[in-house]
């Protein structure tokens, strides 16, 4: 396997964050398969896997995601989902 440097990785991770805010599924779920490869840091790639079930409209898993996560950011994307739920 050929390994990608840094900051090619960041600019994969950031084109799904893209991708799935234009509405490409596909390449969404494609980028979200392969998060585990392309980040090492696991509270950033909770927060935007969580990002993109979000927007991929899976909010339940989304939630599963960031329990007991304290942070800012999942405290964040908690109020996104509570807001989408109403």
């Amino acid at each position: 396997m050929i390994s990608l440097d840094a900051s090619l990785r960041r600019l994969i991770v950031e084109t799904g964050l893209v991708a799935v805010n234009h509405g490409f599924i596909t390449q969404t779920q494609t980028i979200l398969a392969a998060l585990p490869h392309l980040s090492d840091n696991l509270q950033a790639r909770t927060i935007i896997e969580a990002t993109m079930l979000i927007g991929l409209g899976n909010n339940n898993a989304a939630s599963v995601l960031l329990q007991g996560n304290v942070s800012s950011e999942a405290q964040l994307l908690r109020q996104l989902i509570s807001q989408s739920a109403n």
